[in-house]
């Protein structure tokens, strides 16, 4: 019962800070798919994998704390890696055998945000193909000197396609990394 009290009251709060303008973040899953280990995203959001942070209805996606991206244009189209932080979980040793193995991936990571009615939408896109992981870097902070942290890693992933789509307003791009000059 308990349980069910913090529940709704943080739902409440929620929705109080909502109200006032105050909006919460975005929620951002990936789904990977190896070509040579198939979905290792699989079980990464299950209770043996996130403990007591698992995500009913996700448990076949990584949880995504932070996702970056950039793009340029001097003379040519430059597009950067993309970059994610995210929980050591399930998919760590195998996103590490994947960048030894230099492996092909496909990477799909679905945007959530609030809806007008206070739940959860899909909203936005991004897909790669022909994905690779280019960069891992683990970090581990002491409990110690720095308790409020958990282990997180960061990603970084090359690929050859992208599409990104914002579903709700019905847009879209299709991005090729390749030096193009026009």
């Amino acid at each position: 019962m308990e349980n069910l009290i913090i529940i709704v009251d943080v739902y409440i709060t929620c929705l109080c800070l909502l109200g006032k303008g105050i909006f919460m973040a975005n929620i951002i899953y990936l789904k990977i798919e190896g070509k040579n280990q198939g979905l290792i995203s699989s079980g990464c959001g299950s209770y043996d994998s996130m403990g007591n942070k698992w995500q009913q209805g996700h448990e076949n996606e990584i949880f995504v704390y932070e996702l970056n991206n950039a793009a340029e244009r001097i003379d040519n189209v430059a597009y950067q890696p993309v970059e994610i932080r995210k929980p050591i979980d399930k998919s760590t040793p195998l996103l590490l055998s994947a960048l030894n193995e230099n492996e092909y991936l496909t990477c799909t990571f679905i945007f959530y945000r609030t809806s007008e009615n206070g739940g959860m939408e899909q909203y936005f896109s991004i897909k790669l193909t022909d994905a690779k992981v280019k960069n891992i870097r683990m970090h581990y902070p002491s409990s110690i000197t720095h308790n409020e942290y958990q282990p997180e890693e960061f990603i970084s992933f090359t690929y050859k396609n992208m599409l990104c789509e914002h579903i709700k307003a019905g847009t879209s791009a299709y991005c090729i990394w390749e030096s193009q000059s026009f």
